[in-house]
């Protein structure tokens, strides 16, 4: 079996990463107001967010050290969320399947979910292929400054011409 599109594609999962802690942040404020959510549940949740982009950040910039022992959530929170998340965005873009943005975003939070899981293993995939990253620099991303300058300042990460010049 292939696998699923964008799964390749690190900067763009990373990014869409990113955007669902933003879209997270803003969005449980509102749903502990109205009771839909405890602060408990909403910080849990914000926590998750945040450990998925920490995990990307971490995978896509080989200069931060060795494994973190904790990424401010747990694995199994982590999975969770997305689990949650992967069959909402694929019924948003099942509601308006000409949408291509709902459809990317789609693709990109099932890629995240591909990579967070385990795959039978002791860590998710996204681990794994950061550590083989870190140890083969030939796994390592190629960045496209056209392509991925935006993505990757937004994420906080220095372009290769930045570092070299540092």
């Amino acid at each position: 079996m292939a696998d699923p599109p964008f799964t390749g594609d690190w900067p763009y999962c990373a990014y869409c990463a990113l955007e669902l802690l933003q879209e997270r942040r803003a969005s449980v404020a509102a749903q502990v107001e109205d009771g839909r959510m405890s602060q408990a549940e909403a910080d849990a949740s914000i926590a998750a967010a945040r450990a998925i982009v920490m995990e990307w950040h971490w995978m896509l910039d080989p200069r931060l050290p060795a494994l973190p022992a904790r990424w401010g959530a747990d694995q199994d929170a982590m999975l969770a969320q997305l689990q949650r998340l992967a069959p909402w965005a694929r019924r948003q873009w099942d509601a308006a399947p000409e949408n291509k943005h709902r459809r990317e975003r789609a693709l990109l939070v099932e890629a995240l979910l591909w990579h967070q899981d385990l795959a039978g293993g002791d860590m998710p995939r996204i681990v794994h292929f950061g550590l083989l990253a870190r140890r083969n620099p030939s796994w390592r991303w190629k960045i496209d400054p056209a392509e991925d300058a935006g993505i990757f300042r937004a994420l906080g990460l220095p372009l290769r011409a930045e570092v070299l010049a540092a």
